[in-house]
Parts: structure tokens; C-alpha cells; sequence
């Protein structure tokens, strides 16, 4: 009954549709207002640039795509890009110079999220909790030779990160990041 009554509305008898719509008035800004934050060919995605939950929980997912990214590539810039005054996204991202100034990769590492918690928002912060899988990585040489011992695979290891909305980027900006 209830689908003949939605149907209903469809019948050749029904008043022509306006010839005008209602202009469409948004707060938000369009993705063409946006700039661009990120690397240009891997900027931070629509979803992921709304201060609330959905947009924090969104960044971080893009975060982890990005160290995974940056890690293959390896280049340390869009971290430091994206965690200014974050210690830890400091240490990666010259470590990922490091190893690419001397011609050198990491092998593995994939990080994979398990788990998230709710975002906790207060102001313009956000902080959340995880579960991730990190897949056994190693430091190689241009050959392919491996130059440390690596770390095994952790199937589920804790992390955690504190994001600041940052309005002139509208954006998350990562302020403290930490996995194990």
C-alpha cells in the first residue's frame, strides 16, 4: 500500500514541474573553495575537511593512507606538511628523507585500521584513539639489501592522535600521533 501511495505522485495527471528552483544557499564550502591541502596528486579528500567527527575521523583515515604513501615513496614533506608541531610526524617524515637522500626504501609497513573510537571534540581539537595492524617493514638498500633488523608484523597495536582544526587550511592538522 505504502509503494502505491509514493507511486502515486507520478501519474501523467500530476502539475508540471516549476520552471524555476530555489537558489541554493550553503555555509559549507564547495571543494572548489577549498585549497589544497596535502600533496597535489594525494590532497586531503571533502570528507575528510569538516570540523566534526565524521571530518576528524575522516582525516585520520586519510592520514594513515598517507604515511602508508609517503612511506613507499619515501618523502617526509606532506607530513610535516600536515603535523607542523607534531613530534612524532617530525621523526617520520625525516626518516623518510633520510632513507631517500641515501637512495634508500622501506620494504612492508603497511598500516591497516582495526579499530576507531569516537572522536572526543572540544573547541577546535579532536582526539581519538585506534587499533591498526602494522605489517612487518624493513629499511633496504637500492639493491634490495636489508639494512636493519626490521619490526614484525603487530596484528593490533594501540595508537592514538590529537588533531587542531586549523581555519585557515580547513582542515585537521595533526598536533601529537603515536602508534605502540
Amino acid at each position: 500500500m505504502l509503494g502505491t501511495t509514493l507511486l502515486a505522485g507520478c501519474s501523467e495527471d500530476a502539475a508540471a514541474p516549476s520552471e524555476s528552483l530555489p537558489s541554493a544557499t550553503s555555509s559549507a564550502p564547495t571543494t572548489e573553495a577549498l585549497p589544497v591541502v596535502g600533496p597535489a596528486d594525494f590532497p586531503v579528500p571533502p570528507e575528510a575537511r569538516t570540523q566534526d567527527t565524521a571530518g576528524a575521523e575522516a582525516f585520520l583515515r586519510y592520514w594513515i593512507d598517507l604515511l602508508d604513501r609517503q612511506r613507499a615513496i619515501p618523502a617526509g614533506q606532506p607530513l610535516r606538511d600536515l603535523g607542523p608541531d607534531c613530534g612524532e610526524c617530525l621523526r617520520i617524515a625525516t626518516n623518510y628523507d633520510q632513507a631517500a637522500a641515501a637512495g634508500n626504501k622501506y620494504v612492508g609497513g603497511e598500516l591497516t585500521l582495526n579499530d576507531v573510537t569516537t572522536p572526543r571534540l572540544d573547541g577546535d581539537a579532536a582526539a581519538f584513539g585506534f587499533g591498526i595492524r602494522q605489517e612487518a617493514v624493513q629499511l633496504v638498500d637500492s639493491a634490495g639489501t636489508p639494512l636493519d633488523e626490521g619490526q614484525p608484523a603487530a596484528p593490533n597495536v594501540f595508537g592514538g592522535i590529537d588533531l587542531l582544526w586549523s581555519a585557515a587550511q580547513h582542515s585537521w592538522v595533526v598536533t601529537s600521533f603515536g602508534i605502540g
